[in-house]
């Protein structure tokens, strides 16, 4: 397949991407088979790419789980340590977020399993 083909294949509906490479709509659904478009070299870019994407969704998380036990936990700012109220939030805070996180991905797990079952693709 030429390069115009693979260009088209992959900017086709339903696959967001700048370029020849697309962004993480193609893990969904039919847009999987789409990857095989793709030549080794456009396929370890890819993948390079998703591993910077997810680091870098990762790092904002968890910057935001700081910045937010930080704010609504600590603020006895005379010494440097946390007091023990201020670790109990802290613990809570965190652990309040990933299970809070852990439910919600499962949720979505559920639901993509119920549109792949059923034949609808999300999105649409």
């Amino acid at each position: 397949m030429t390069n115009e083909g693979r260009r088209r294949a992959l900017n086709a509906p339903g696959v967001r991407g700048a370029g020849i490479l697309p962004t993480a709509d193609l893990l969904v659904g039919e847009s999987l088979s789409r990857l095989s478009l793709l030549n080794a070299s456009e396929q370890r870019e890819f993948a390079s790419r998703m591993e910077r994407k997810q680091l870098k969704e990762f790092m904002t998380m968890y910057s935001k789980l700081v910045q937010r036990c930080f704010d609504d936990c600590v603020n006895d700012f005379t010494t440097k340590s946390l007091i023990s109220r201020e670790e109990g939030c802290t613990l809570r805070c965190v652990d309040k977020f990933l299970k809070g996180s852990q439910r919600l991905n499962e949720r979505f797990q559920e639901q993509n399993a119920a549109m792949m079952q059923s034949g609808q693709m999300p999105g649409r």
